[in-house]
């Protein structure tokens, strides 16, 4: 019997390079980022392992290029899985770049992977960043227009960004509010993404986790790295970061027909820190906050 598809974007980075990993132990695996070259390399990686894999370039802020990739999964077979990675982070952007690819890009590949699926889930990429501001002052009034006009809605949300200040802070709030914004499409979509084509939506926040990508967002802030990380995972349960090779593990399981009942819902995967309070303080953790001891 063929296998099964999985389809991997922004699939090289760190979180990515481990997802396409597990995902080959039993899927066909779609590679795609947006440099060629290293496709090629991680495609020529896991075929040396006795893997079934194929590659494709896609930048997904085009609906085009989203579409291609979906018909290219589509003629490998069953599509079962789509992780969705590819993303921009502040630092290393515009606030307009970050939500062309990090909002519009997450639309347009839930969209055209709805299109060539019939069951099967999708995983949207969020992060603890997306859970910090209040429900009470998200601007649903913005995202709603996603649902039906989505030049108006990236108009409107840029400009909305904008509104906070410079370019820089208008670049961090795109990630946040953008990040808040896939919460709050996954929970919107998943009726229609599983009544029309019994497809699961999901999505998976994810907390600190050690690759070159987030030490160089750390990096980024101009903040001690080493302090910056100390108080983050001052927060968590067992006192350390997440490795990409558990977040891969975690969409393995998600992804697996076994889950057929989950939907539509978002997964915490901090370790902990939201338990905690943790929302970007600067400053670590108390534990007195938390008196609570079970050993006694």
């Amino acid at each position: 019997m063929a296998k099964k598809v999985c389809v991997v974007t922004g699939a090289t980075g760190g979180i990515g390079s481990a997802a396409v990993r597990q995902m080959c132990e039993k899927y066909y695996v779609l590679v795609s980022d947006i440099n060629q070259e290293k496709i090629d390399a991680k495609v020529a990686e896991m075929r040396a392992l006795g893997f079934e894999a194929e590659g494709m370039v896609c930048d997904t802020s085009d609906r085009a290029q989203c579409d291609a990739l979906a018909a290219k999964a589509a003629s490998m077979g069953e599509v079962a899985g789509v992780i969705q990675l590819a993303g921009l982070t502040p630092g290393f952007c515009t606030h307009k770049d970050l939500v062309s690819v990090d909002v519009m890009g997450t639309m347009n590949i839930n969209e055209a992977f709805f299109h060539v699926m019939n069951g099967g889930c999708i995983v949207d990429i969020c992060s603890c960043a997306g859970h910090f501001m209040p429900q009470d002052i998200w601007p649903v009034d913005i995202f709603e227009l996603a649902l039906t006009d989505k030049q108006k809605f990236y108009d409107e949300f840029n400009e909305y960004l904008e509104d906070f200040g410079d370019e820089e802070t208008a670049t961090n709030m795109a990630y946040v509010w953008g990040r808040t914004f896939i919460y709050w499409s996954v929970r919107k979509a998943a009726y229609a993404f599983g009544r029309k084509k019994g497809i699961r939506l999901l999505s998976v926040s994810i907390g600190f986790v050690t690759t070159e990508r987030s030490m160089a967002d750390l990096a980024a802030t101009g903040a001690d790295v080493d302090e910056r990380l100390g108080v983050q995972i001052s927060y968590t349960a067992f006192g350390r970061p997440g490795t990409p090779e558990e977040v891969a593990f975690l969409f393995d399981t998600l992804i697996d027909e076994r889950n057929s009942y989950l939907t539509g819902t978002d997964i915490y995967f901090d370790n902990g820190c939201d338990a905690n309070d943790y929302s970007g303080q600067f400053e670590p953790f108390d534990p007195s906050t938390n008196p609570y001891d079970p050993s006694k």
